[in-house]
């Protein structure tokens, strides 16, 4: 029993490993973060176009999402600190003290909202600035942050309440058949 106690730790109700479950930090955690660079690219873009006031929106939203939204989800995760799936276990630390014992559930869902949020925004200028085509690249973006978040990340993450890690391993598993 006491061995099993060293394996593993309680966060949410779910038997989460003491040793980070993903591969060796390095090749998922830029694999998983890198579609986050031409959504950034690509929100820039089409706001700097149609609207300085939608631009300081998104660029505020993004913000959020990249720092408070942190202390929701990772400040309060179990492997704060460690590599996880993203660079934020070893960024988290510089941010905001380890929040032991609270719940992640909440930011979780915060997360999800603030992607959808972030998604939509542009969506209709895209259509806007470029058409069809600068639509479907933007819609492709996300697309492939969620695969690429699928595949490195969620499918190895035991957070099982996680909305977007469900998704994830869902549609991971859809895909290997």
């Amino acid at each position: 029993m006491i061995q099993d106690i060293d394996k593993f730790v309680i966060q949410d109700g779910v038997k989460c490993p003491r040793i980070p479950p993903w591969p060796h930090p390095g090749r998922n955690n830029l694999l998983a973060g890198l579609p986050l660079v031409p959504i950034l690219g690509l929100a820039l873009y089409i706001l700097i176009k149609t609207s300085p006031l939608m631009l300081a929106i998104w660029l505020l939203a993004f913000f959020l999402f990249a720092w408070p939204l942190r202390y929701l989800v990772c400040a309060r995760c179990p492997y704060y600190g460690r590599h996880c799936s993203t660079i934020m276990g070893k960024l988290v630390p510089r941010m905001f003290k380890k929040q032991e014992g609270k719940s992640m559930k909440l930011g979780l869902w915060l997360d999800v909202v603030s992607f959808l949020f972030l998604f939509l925004l542009p969506a209709p200028a895209a259509y806007e600035v470029g058409g069809i085509t600068l639509a479907l690249v933007w819609v492709g973006a996300f697309l492939l942050l969620f695969v690429f978040l699928s595949f490195f990340a969620c499918a190895h993450c035991p957070l099982t309440f996680c909305p977007i890690g469900r998704g994830g391993r869902i549609f991971r598993k859809i895909f290997q058949k």
